[in-house]
């Protein structure tokens, strides 16, 4: 558009002024966003200008700061106010722009930090006329960059390790601390898990407790067993942080880690010194006291015992006196070891001082396996004790106490085993004796019995009595219960409760019960080739249905013989079926299928089910007589047998009532329709003469 040659132009200069404070203010708003404020300085006129932001950035108030180049030169840290002054110097005089950074002491005493660019213009001679610059405040950033040097210096220097992951636990860095620990170059984990450094040491619930932890309070400490690059272990205190940024998304997990494997030894030996003889290695007097403190409370719950067995090694004090301390203490670390070797792993074998050992034996079952303890003990060292090619003879002579037989302290159990060990020395050493006499008592009786069963058959001492088995509707015996007797030479009848379980202990009623189905077999047929079809019944242990040779054995037994399988009734405890059902099921259907007739024996007894006395291939099922002796009197009895017979009628079984004393027993059980007798009504056990004289002439209305 062209204005005509006599136009004049007419300017609002009110306008004018408003734009151009609006794009002033503009300007100082966007500076004060940027953190950048300008400056002028006149150097013809010798005045320095400061826009609004660079009084901000130095903390000063325009009014009361008269902007001047030296007055500027007050505000920067002392340290750096040569450097700036040269910086602005060379640069008038080279001719060019510069750009610096330093700090600034704010008015208040902060210190800041500034970043100065400044450029100058020179007149036509090259004379400088002004110079015009910016400042740009840096703190916030110098300051995150000072922290983060700082961060990565204490990152490095640390003691500890220090691992962090990415939120898939892929390693992004290590510092040098963990790489000591560890024995892996940063290079070598990068990317990887922590699972490099796993030592197999923990099970899944211990690691399931621990991300467990993590994911619900966002930490977890605790000690880990960690392998190092060389295939070491080490004990680790490790605490890990999840990081999380602030929309509560994880960032990172961090992972530090204290090697206390030197601590945990240190704390190991001083607890080996508080707790264990330093020369055995064996738990001291003050470890064997917290243990048997210790298990008195469970075995007080639980009804069980613990004995405790007091060893003084005899003459060692003339060994010490003469060979001297260094192979008196040779001698007592081979007892040591000698005697340990004997004892299971939960045992604790202990020594008091001196030559004095004791031993914790817990979970009792039988005095019989107490004094089997002692005698391994006194046995071994019926040989020599080899110490540099010298031999040592000794002995021990060991007093037991028993919890809670004895006592119920660990003062009174540790002076009752005392005072037996000291009577053992008193009677001669070497032995063995139980701090009540009764106890010595009956582990002699039962060491005499154990030993003379073992001969028993080959000097014909044992022998069988017959029970007759009554068919009240049939008013007949229609059988007998085999039952074993031994005529001791010298003591005379014991009866079976005396020596049976030894026999099963021992393992001596393997070869007692083929005795007994070989004799009972025997006489049976006897009753056959008569023409009496009786059938015998036989009492099978556990310990013979645990033999794997016991099948075959019965059934050549009885194909010796030649007595049909089904007259031979088989009669198992309902105890020891229910010990392992499964294995007891295979053997009895074996037998079942060769032919025998099986029979559960004091039922109602035990602990077995429906489920399982529903497969078990029994023929017959006899009641207890603890359920019959009071059967006429106790209503509760007497419905605890009709639902017995009721049950068995319903699978398909036969019942037969032992313990039938009374005629009123009698009565009782034929009005429940239980019709088949076994008791002292009709007949105690006799000798097979009198079993055939009674059997025959046997009459019942």
């Amino acid at each position: 558009m062209q204005l005509p040659f006599n136009a004049t132009v007419t300017v609002d200069l009110s306008e004018q002024e408003f734009y151009c404070k609006r794009l002033y203010s503009g300007l100082l708003q966007a500076q004060a966003l940027a953190n950048i404020g300008h400056w002028e300085l006149d150097l013809i006129n010798k005045t320095l200008y400061w826009s609004d932001e660079v009084y901000r950035i130095f903390g000063l108030v325009p009014q009361e700061f008269y902007a001047t180049y030296e007055a500027f030169l007050r505000y920067v840290h002392p340290d750096d106010t040569d450097m700036v002054n040269d910086v602005y110097t060379t640069s008038l005089k080279e001719k060019h722009g510069y750009f610096v950074e330093h700090r600034i002491i704010r008015q208040n005493g902060e210190i800041g930090f500034v970043e100065e660019r400044c450029e100058h213009e020179f007149d036509a001679s090259g004379k400088p006329i002004r110079s015009i610059g910016t400042v740009h405040d840096i703190t916030g950033r110098k300051n995150a960059e000072n922290e983060l040097i700082l961060a990565s210096a204490v990152f490095e220097k640390m003691s500890d390790g220090v691992l962090i992951t990415d939120p898939n636990q892929k390693i992004i860095t290590v510092n040098s601390a963990f790489s000591k620990i560890s024995g892996y170059a940063f290079k070598e984990v990068k990317g990887k898990t922590p699972n490099t450094f796993s030592s197999g040491w923990h099970d899944n619930a211990f690691y399931q407790k621990l991300w467990s932890d993590i994911n619900k309070k966002g930490q977890w400490n605790g000690e880990v067993i960690d392998r190092r690059k060389n295939g070491e272990l080490y004990t680790a205190e490790l605490n890990i942080i999840a990081l999380h940024n602030k929309n509560g998304i994880l960032t990172n997990y961090i992972s530090i880690v204290n090697d206390i494997s030197e601590k945990k030894e240190k704390e190991s030996l001083i607890h080996n010194l508080a707790y264990f003889d330093s020369l055995t290695n064996l738990p001291n007097r003050v470890l064997f006291q917290e243990r048997v403190i210790s298990k008195i409370p469970a075995l007080k719950r639980d009804s069980k015992k613990m004995a405790l067995l007091f060893i003084d090694m005899d003459n060692f004090k003339n060994i010490n006196d003469t060979f001297g301390h260094l192979t008196g203490d040779r001698f007592l670390i081979e007892v040591a070891k000698s005697i340990k070797s004997l004892l299971r792993e939960q045992d604790t074998f202990a020594r008091l001082g001196g030559d004095e050992f004791t031993v914790i034996l817990d979970d009792v079952k039988s005095i019989v396996d107490i004094a089997s303890v002692a005698d391994k003990i006194i046995d071994r060292f019926k040989n020599p004790v080899m110490i540099e090619d010298r031999e040592f003879f000794t002995g021990a002579s060991i007093g037991i106490s028993i919890y809670p037989d004895d006592a119920q302290s660990y003062e009174e159990l540790m002076r009752a085993a005392d005072t037996a060990m000291y009577h053992v020395k008193e009677s001669g050493k070497n032995s063995y004796q139980f701090y009540t006499q009764s106890m010595n008592e009956k582990i002699t009786e039962r060491m005499l019995i154990e030993n003379d069963l073992r001969n028993a058959i080959n000097k014909n001492e044992l022998f069988l009595e017959y029970q007759p088995k009554v068919n009240l509707e049939t008013k007949s015996v229609y059988g007998m219960e085999a039952l074993i007797r031994w005529n001791h030479s010298k003591i005379g009848l014991i009866r079976p409760d005396r020596f049976i379980g030894i026999s099963e202990e021992t393992g001596q009623i393997l070869q007692i019960g083929l005795w007994v189905a070989k004799q009972a077999i025997s006489d049976t047929k006897m009753f056959h080739d008569e023409g009496n079809k009786l059938t015998v019944s036989i009492n099978v242990s556990s310990k013979q249905l645990d033999d794997v040779s016991f099948v075959d054995d019965i059934c050549n037994i009885v194909d010796d013989i030649g007595l049909d399988k089904s007259y031979i009734e088989l009669e198992i405890t309902e105890s020891h079926i229910m010990k392992n059902v499964d294995k007891a099921l295979i053997i009895l259907n074996l037998l079942y299928a060769k032919g025998f007739k099986l029979s559960i024996d004091d039922f109602g007894t035990g602990y077995s089910s429906l489920s399982y006395l529903k497969k078990l291939p029994a023929k017959t099922i006899k009641i207890d007589r603890s359920f019959v002796l009071d059967i006429d009197k106790n209503e509760d009895d007497r419905s605890i047998v009709s639902a017995i017979i009721a049950m068995a009628r319903s699978l398909g079984k036969d019942v037969i009532a032992e313990g039938s004393e009374t005629k009123e027993h009698v009565d009782t059980l034929k009005f429940l329709s239980c019709n088949q007798i076994q008791g002292y009504y009709f007949s105690k056990p006799l000798k097979i003469d009198k079993f055939r004289e009674f059997v025959y002439g046997f009459k019942w209305d």
